[in-house]
């Protein structure tokens, strides 16, 4: 059974996203400058691929708000 890396590693996760965003800029800057024509679609959409699951990655730890227990605020305290 293949083992998912985010589970062993879930505080590199966001890390791996950010690389990947900074991957994609990467092959859209080489896709611009080697002016390949209509082949140009295929690095964009590599690079496009890329950033999706980037931002997913980065982004995917953060906790519903809802969801969270809420803490006591100056409105809860009880007047004797």
């Amino acid at each position: 059974m293949a083992t998912d890396s985010t589970k062993e590693f879930p505080s590199r996760t966001p890390i791996i996203g950010m690389f990947m965003v900074f991957a994609a800029m990467a092959i859209v800057a080489v896709t611009a400058y080697q002016h390949a024509g209509w082949f140009s679609i295929i690095g964009y959409a590599i690079a496009l691929v890329v950033a999706v699951f980037g931002f997913w990655f980065t982004f995917r730890d953060l906790s519903d708000p809802d969801a969270l227990p809420r803490q006591p605020g100056p409105q809860d305290r009880r007047v004797p």
